[in-house]
């Protein structure tokens, strides 16, 4: 998939999943990849693009332990009960060593996931990491 694509499907499913929920369930994305020198923006879609950088290793912290690129692959994906303001909540492998990262600036993972519409919600996370699976970014 290329990038153009990686970002309609994304925008698409974060609005599938604000429908879904009555809310959004994530404010903010990152497409990042990881190389050996560090991590490279790719894509961001927020509220607070020029801090994102500047804050970024902070803010992954919560989901350091998921993002081992050793056993790290298409598809796996992990969510932070940890991530609160600008930490990241969730993540999805999308492509060889390339992530999307998701964070709710507002609310906690489990405050998200507290509401009782999130079942349905979670659906179209689910279907966006199927459309990277048969479609990884490159």
């Amino acid at each position: 998939m290329n990038r153009t694509s990686a970002i309609d499907r994304i925008e698409s499913a974060l609005i599938k999943m604000e429908t879904a929920l009555g809310e959004p369930a994530f404010d903010e994305w990152a497409l990042v990849s990881k190389a050996p020198q560090g991590w490279t923006l790719i894509e961001y879609g927020g509220p607070r693009k020029e801090g994102f950088l500047a804050d970024f290793n902070t803010d992954l912290a919560a989901l350091k332990d998921t993002l081992d690129l050793s056993n790290t692959y298409v598809g796996d994906s992990a969510f932070s009960h940890e991530g609160h303001g600008s930490g990241f909540d969730a993540h999805m492998c999308v492509g060889e060593q390339i992530f999307l990262l998701f964070n709710n600036t507002d609310k906690s993972t489990g405050e998200i996931t507290s509401n009782p519409k999130w079942t349905n919600a979670q659906v179209h996370f689910a279907e966006l990491l199927e459309a990277f699976l048969a479609d990884p970014v490159s």
